[in-house]
């Protein structure tokens, strides 16, 4: 089931009006394991899911999350020993969150399809609509700023250089955790890589949000990798094109595929907003790398004063050659963290 898909259904669904309440509702997947219905709630004309099934769902309802611009509804009767016929209801509420909340739901009726039975396949729905929860939160409807883009565009392109290059397709995706809330963007075994991504026209000044980004203490040996782009019309390419790309380097794999685009969500990308993204385009003009360790500028807990936090710096990766790697001893040390 794809967003446009959805779409279609809901719009066919309006022009298909029968009354000024209730609900108009068509099924997704005669196969699945619970009921799935595309749904327009009248009289204000929402689009929406509907998700029903029987099933042993006790403590769910504490898990339901609120997500902004979206109404979630769980309702539960009890017909037998413990268990429960459980309808899930997921409204829009705001009508310019439309093309998201088409992701969304395209997003959790293709995990209810794949689940076996009625409880897992309610468990996952609240789960994806958990980690949906945030993105609402967060994400303009209008996407990643051009900032964004580029920090995400640098990460992909440590990923595919590096950490996809040996072919441990699944292992190098889940060693890409930046959008997981980690403090650096990639963790393998004890290695650890923090990504700074910046344009070649500007001066060569690395930004660190935090003192622990560059805090090599818990990690052995901690990169900080400095990917430097040029912005190009003609020869570069997009971010949507940059994911497209990984995107058929991992359709081989699909629990690498899945996570892949289970990250991508947590780094608030969303197909959606691909043709706002071709607008930039990119060549990667070079890909360093500097060992965290010694002397190497940076503040961390270690050596800031007490009472000071939640700092923002600069370094100049010009200044930093004394710690640079070539890039075969990048390769060499993920090789060992393997």
């Amino acid at each position: 089931m794809t967003p446009a898909e959805l779409t279609e259904r809901w719009t066919d669904l309006a022009a298909a009006r029968r009354s000024t309440s209730g609900t108009e509702r068509r099924r997704l997947d005669a196969e699945a394991a619970v009921d799935v219905f595309a749904c327009i709630f009248w009289p204000r004309g929402r689009s929406g899911l509907l998700i029903e099934g029987v099933a042993c769902v006790s403590g769910l309802s504490d898990r339901v999350p609120r997500c902004r611009g979206v109404r979630v509804l769980l309702d539960t009767e009890e017909i037998e020993g413990d268990r429960e016929r459980a309808s899930l209801v997921i409204i829009l509420e705001e009508e310019r969150l439309r093309e998201i909340f088409a992701v969304l739901s395209a997003d959790l009726v293709n995990a209810i399809v794949a689940e076996p039975d009625p409880a897992t396949a309610l468990r996952r729905c609240v789960d994806r609509l958990c980690m949906w929860q945030g993105l609402f939160d967060r994400i303009a409807p209008e996407g990643l700023s051009e900032q964004r883009q580029r920090g995400l565009f640098g990460e992909l392109v440590v990923l595919e250089q590096r950490f996809l290059a040996d072919g441990a397709l699944l292992e190098g995706v889940s060693a890409w955790v930046g959008s997981d809330s980690a403090h650096q963007d990639f963790r393998l075994g004890r290695l650890a890589v923090e990504v700074k991504t910046s344009l070649a026209k500007r001066h060569a000044r690395i930004a660190i949000s935090n003192e622990k980004q560059l805090d090599e203490r818990p990690h052995d040996p901690l990169i900080l990798a400095s990917v430097r782009l040029d912005e190009s019309e003609p020869h570069g390419i997009s971010l949507p094109d940059l994911v497209a790309r990984l995107r058929a380097r991992l359709a081989g794999d699909e629990p690498a595929s899945r996570l892949f685009d289970d990250r991508l969500l947590l780094a608030d990308y969303l197909d959606v907003h691909a043709p706002i993204y071709e607008a930039h385009r990119y060549q990667v003009v070079s890909t360093r790398w500097f060992r965290v360790e010694g002397d190497f500028p940076r503040l961390t807990d270690a050596n800031l004063p007490a009472g000071v936090g939640d700092i923002t710096y600069s370094i100049i990766a010009d200044d930093l050659g004394a710690w640079e790697l070539a890039d075969d001893a990048m390769i060499a040390l993920i090789g060992d963290a393997a």
